[in-house]
């Protein structure tokens, strides 16, 4: 850079003053030279600046573009993974249906063999019940006319001895005239109202009662055993018993109070018909009458039996407190009892309620025995604490036998005029009943008898009265009269039913 001259350098009058511009001039010197370092720097630091810049962009450039490779990278490899992850649940799905396949085809055959099985020993078993059958009814045959040839002996005896009685109270009285006791028979009553048979033939009944009971458990066992393999069977089976017993220990008085468990039980009873139909046993062993051999339903009979064990517990448990508790029961159980639905070839299958009426009450059918032994407690339907235990005490026993009487009036005092079902237990039960009781021979009259007595004609006389009429009428009052005679001096129970009688007189007036 040129450096100007002062102007007043040749100025020899001022010397100051070319000093002085000098001196300005080299501040302006100085001060170019500054800002042109400052342009200089400013320019190498812009230059730098957009280089910088320029290669961030390309770094950037760069990472994006390796990010958007990356991510079609993993895109892709996304897809490969879910290609091979339906590739294998295909695959997995292909074998689990191989697997169900071949499963079911096993099962299959295993209900095939089961089934086989199972025809094969409902084949035996009905070739060993038809054997069982013919030597049952050989049994009874034989018994039945041995029986009859006791009867006869034992009827041509007593003939011969009342005709000796006869002739020597005639001789000995010949002006009196004998008045005759009331007979619970009457001449005007069918032949299905006549007194209950000799005592031979009655105990035969109850004897064959008690193999029923014994039966049904034997079939109780055998649907046990059939169950095991039978899982659905197994399952629904104690279902429908608790669903059953829950239901008549729902049973209550009043209009209208039962409709749902009487609903609940003919709903249960009847999935048991439509839903189990296999496995069949004869009813031949579960029927006291001579009826044609039938097969039914094993879990119908299973489901009857526990639907009767119910009622003779609530018979016992409630009737025993409330006697007219039992009329609600009782009317329950005999509409069951009557439906068509449960019938087999139209035979009601009421003998395994009454087969367990002959275990817990033997009374009701003409059975007598001392209370004071062991054998005729048993005989009298005396329970046990528990078996083989001591017996249940005096209270306790007449309790049971107030329930079973009035459960058993409440069974077999029904009116079936307005039913379209045929009754299943007409009254002339329970005038059987009545009269087995009144003619118990006068020393084995017990307390036992004198209960179920009073028990059967408690709150019963005005229906009573309707099926039987006049007959009726005078076999109550000699119930109530001349029957507490035959007791043992003392006794409470008779003295009740005494007053029985003049209950039911008050109540007529």
């Amino acid at each position: 850079m040129a450096v100007a001259e002062s102007p007043w350098k040749l100025a020899k009058d001022s010397p100051s003053r070319q000093l002085l511009w000098e001196l300005s001039r080299l501040r302006i010197y100085e001060q170019e030279e500054f800002y042109e370092q400052l342009d200089r720097e400013s320019q190498e630091r812009e230059a730098a600046h957009k280089n910088a810049l320029a290669i961030a962009i390309a770094r950037h450039d760069q990472v994006r573009k390796d990010a958007e490779a990356e991510r079609d990278r993993q895109i892709q490899l996304e897809a490969e993974r879910r290609e091979a992850e339906a590739r294998r649940e295909e695959e997995r799905q292909r074998q689990a249906r191989a697997e169900r396949e071949k499963a079911e085809k096993q099962r299959a055959a295993e209900r095939a063999e089961a089934a086989a099985r199972a025809e094969r020993a409902a084949a035996r078993e009905r070739e060993a019940e038809a054997a069982r059958r013919k030597a049952e009814k050989d049994r009874r045959d034989s018994q039945a006319a041995e029986a009859k040839k006791q009867e006869q002996e034992a009827a041509a005896r007593k003939k011969a001895e009342d005709e000796r009685k006869s002739k020597e109270a005639a001789a000995a009285r010949p002006n009196e005239k004998t008045q005759p006791i009331i007979s619970p028979t009457q001449p005007s009553l069918t032949s299905k109202l006549q007194a209950p048979p000799q005592e031979p033939r009655r105990e035969e009944e109850h004897r064959r009662y008690l193999e029923i009971h014994k039966s049904l458990k034997e079939m109780r066992n055998f649907l046990t055993e059939r169950a095991k393999q039978d899982p659905k069977l197994k399952s629904r089976m104690g279902d429908m018993r608790r669903e059953i017993k829950k239901s008549i220990g729902q049973l209550r008085e009043g209009k209208g109070a039962n409709t749902v468990p009487h609903a609940s039980i003919q709903k249960t009873l009847k999935e048991a018909v439509a839903s189990f139909p296999q496995p069949t046993i004869s009813l031949a062993n579960f029927t006291a009458s001579s009826q044609p051999d039938a097969q039914a339903p094993a879990l119908l009979v299973f489901l009857l039996n526990h639907l009767s064990k119910s009622v003779v517990a609530q018979f016992i448990k409630e009737a025993a407190v409330s006697p007219k508790i039992a009329d609600p029961i009782g009317t329950i159980a005999i509409s069951i009892f009557a439906n068509n639905e449960f019938r087999v070839n139209g035979h009601s299958l009421i003998d395994i309620l009454i087969a367990k009426m002959h275990v817990v009450c033997p009374p009701l059918f003409g059975i007598y025995g001392p209370e004071d032994t062991q054998e005729g407690r048993t005989r009298l339907g005396w329970w046990r604490e528990f078996p083989e235990g001591p017996w249940i005490s005096e209270q306790a026993h007449q309790d049971r036998m107030t329930g079973l009487g009035a459960g058993y009036a409440a069974l077999s005092l029904r009116n079936f005029e307005k039913s379209k079902m045929a009754n299943p237990y007409p009254p002339y039960h329970f005038w059987r009943a009545l009269t087995a009781i009144l003619n118990v021979p006068a020393g084995h009259v017990t307390e036992t008898h004198l209960v179920v007595l009073k028990a059967l004609l408690t709150n019963c006389e005005a229906r009573f009265l309707e099926f039987f009429g006049e007959p009726a009428k005078k076999l109550l009052q000699f119930a109530v009269k001349e029957y507490p005679k035959r007791a043992r001096k003392g006794s409470v129970a008779a003295a009740v039913l005494s007053n029985l009688g003049e209950t039911m007189k008050k109540d007529k007036k």
